[in-house]
């Protein structure tokens, strides 16, 4: 059988599994005597040795084997978690995660990293790691079984059955341990029946034992034809097997049939393996995305239908029925493409241990709303720039723990990371505690480079000073080092953020900190818009940038330093006419100015008319028709007309 049909479940399974071992070996590192965590790691690190040991990658499943050795002597308290085991189990998990990278660009594990890090285990001290119990075979049945099994025991040599006690050790550094074991098993139940084993079957099979395991063995075979089988399979060291010899004893159980007995057991093993079977499925299910995206695209098409014929006004109760079937269907696909952010704010606990370990700070991060749900899209765009934001956060921001204390400031510096839903938006939020934005030095370098000069420094606000920290290498920092400051990384974040139709903006205290606070909407496929009319065609702005609308007279705009604005709510609010914008007619009229925002500014658009809101499904365009980079994409009107979508972000920075 080909194994690679089932690598893409490999790959998932075991990132999953990763995601999840990277915390663990977090918590571990805070709780190094908590048992629970110990569990739960060892059990990832035997799933993990399993599943790449049944697909063939061997490194790794030596790899998680080490892990394993370790893990087991950690809970057993034959060793304490010091710094350097702690610091080899995130090695491992670094070899590991670019284990299963190398697997999906290359389909082998053959990497020098994971090499490296199998060979550190062998430099450990094996008096100290790595050495297992040994388990006494039990000299008496009686210790370890109850009295029904017993009850078996009598009836079966009552019946001339030989019954065996059977003590197996595993040789030393046996990679999979459970498949030895079921092997034994296979092999004794092809010549008798097992009542009993020690430790029991499931613990055998999620490999809770160490190298040494017991059963009990109903057979008409003799001892050496039993002891001989066992000892054909490899990896076997040791097979020790006594006869069970019971002595009368009046107070026994009533006699049991053997067989009734095994034929009960073998019952409600199948049972249980029924009814766990049962309970796995309809709990989750994996799906492609790009089948994901063709039904989306196809309840795109519905949509469009849907308002084609409400425009039809003969239709009726007929429109309005298909209207609540194509909303119940989008927002169902809608939640099929939503998946927690927490899948995305996993990746940085451990970024933020190992910068400030490298950094010398004492860093706290804080999580909060990891539940909130986003679309897969989103969080996929979504990990470089936030990862870029850390850092800052982490390099810049925070100070060290001598000059937070001169500053009364406790040591430990603290790294927010929220995640809240507002509206048909998510907001992503990146706050920390520490030294805050130095205005000052952004107005230096931005007059040494020319951006503002200095008759205008006086006029500049202060939200248009923090938008120059995302001007491609533009940095304030006194040298560059291996974290930031090169000035890459800020515009990157800028730039992506809008690339996914959303706005980024900062606040910032001198000495309290500085947050950096991203929009973004729910998802990518389906959104609400405002229908505007220029001349003939009609444009559709994303409802989530409006913040109003307001109606023009010539008379109402005023032209300063060549440009033309406008006045609302007290404030002065650039115009930008969609005709003259688009390289359209220059006399078209201008009756209604769209007051929008993006990215901290406010911008007016001036457009003929306003044909109303509509959900419209957006379309990518090709590079070449929008060469202005004024459109994020296109939509199908229900009339079947092609409609623009502007990108309100193009137009702030014009």
């Amino acid at each position: 059988m080909d194994n690679q049909e089932y690598l893409p479940i490999f790959l998932d399974e075991s990132r999953e599994n990763l995601i999840r071992l990277n915390q663990l070996l977090l918590d571990l590192e805070k709780e190094s005597d908590n048992k629970d965590l110990l569990d739960e790691i060892f059990r990832i690190a035997h799933t993990l040795k399993g599943m790449s040991a049944t697909m063939g990658f061997n490194n790794m499943a030596t790899l998680t084997h080490n892990m394993e050795n370790i893990l087991d002597d950690l809970r057993k308290d034959k060793i304490k978690a010091n710094r350097d085991i702690i610091n080899l189990l995130f090695s491992s998990f670094d070899a590991l995660d670019r284990g299963l990278e190398s697997i999906s660009t290359t389909g082998n594990d053959e990497i020098p990293e994971m090499k490296d890090v199998i060979a550190k285990f062998k430099t450990i001290d094996n008096n100290a790691i790595g050495q297992d119990l040994k388990i006494t075979p039990v000299t008496s049945s009686r210790d370890i079984l109850d009295p029904y099994s017993m009850g078996v025991i009598r009836e079966a040599k009552g019946k001339g059955f030989n019954v065996y006690d059977i003590y197996v050790r595993l040789a030393q550094g046996t990679v999979l341990k459970s498949v030895r074991a079921y092997m034994v098993f296979k092999v004794l139940e092809e010549r008798g029946e097992i009542i009993h084993s020690e430790p029991s079957a499931t613990d055998l099979e999620s490999e809770k034992f160490d190298l040494d395991f017991e059963v009990i063995f109903v057979t008409k075979e003799t001892l050496e034809s039993v002891k001989n089988s066992i000892l054909q399979i490899s990896e076997i060291e040791k097979v020790d097997i006594n006869p069970i010899e019971l002595e009368e004893d009046t107070n026994e159980q009533p006699p049991i049939s053997a067989e009734g007995k095994i034929s009960e057991v073998q019952e409600i093993s199948l049972e249980r393996q029924e009814t766990k079977g049962l309970a796995r499925m309809g709990q989750t299910i994996r799906i492609d995305v790009e089948r994901l995206d063709e039904l989306m695209n196809l309840v795109g098409e519905l949509v469009i239908q849907r308002t084609h014929l409400a425009q039809i006004k003969d239709l009726g109760s007929a429109t309005d029925e298909l209207a609540r079937i194509t909303n119940d269907l989008q927002n169902l696909v809608m939640k099929v493409r939503m998946v927690p952010i927490e899948q995305l704010f996993n990746r940085f606990p451990r970024m933020v241990r190992d910068l400030s370990q490298e950094l010398n700070k004492r860093i706290r991060l804080e999580i909060y709303g990891a539940d909130t749900e986003l679309d897969k899209t989103v969080i996929d765009a979504m990990g470089d720039p936030l990862m870029h934001l850390i850092r800052n956060a982490i390099d810049h921001g925070i100070e060290t723990p001598e000059e937070r204390v001169k500053v009364g400031k406790p040591e430990e510096g603290v790294v927010k990371l929220l995640a809240y839903h507002e509206g048909n938006n998510i907001y992503i939020e990146v706050e920390d505690d520490g030294a805050g934005i130095n205005l000052e030095k952004v107005k230096k370098k931005a007059i040494e480079r020319g951006i503002i000069s200095e008759e205008n420094l006086g006029r500049v606000q202060e939200e248009d000073l923090y938008e120059i920290l995302f001007l491609p290498g533009f940095s304030t920092a006194e040298k560059t080092t291996d974290v930031s400051g090169r000035g890459v990384g800020m515009d990157v974040v800028k730039k992506r953020v809008e690339e996914l139709n959303g706005s980024i903006r900062v606040e910032s205290s001198p000495g309290k900190g500085t947050k950096v606070i991203i929009r973004l909407p729910l998802t990518l496929a389906i959104i609400q818009s405002l229908l505007v009319k220029v001349l003939d065609e009609v444009y559709a702005i994303p409802l989530s940038n409006v913040e109003e609308i307001i109606g023009l007279e010539e008379a109402s705009i005023k032209t300063i330093k060549n440009r033309e604005v406008i006045y609302s709510r007290g404030r002065v609010i650039p115009l930008y006419r969609l005709a003259d914008v688009l390289n359209l007619r220059v006399d078209a009229p201008c009756n209604f100015a769209v007051i929008a925002r993006t990215g901290g500014k406010q911008v007016g658009i001036g457009v003929d008319g306003l044909l109303g809101e509509e959900e419209i499904v957006i379309k990518s365009l090709d590079r070449v028709v929008n060469q202005n980079r004024s459109f994020v994409g296109a939509t199908i009107l229900g009339n079947g007309k092609v409609a623009l979508i502007l990108d309100v972000n193009t137009l702030a920075n014009i």
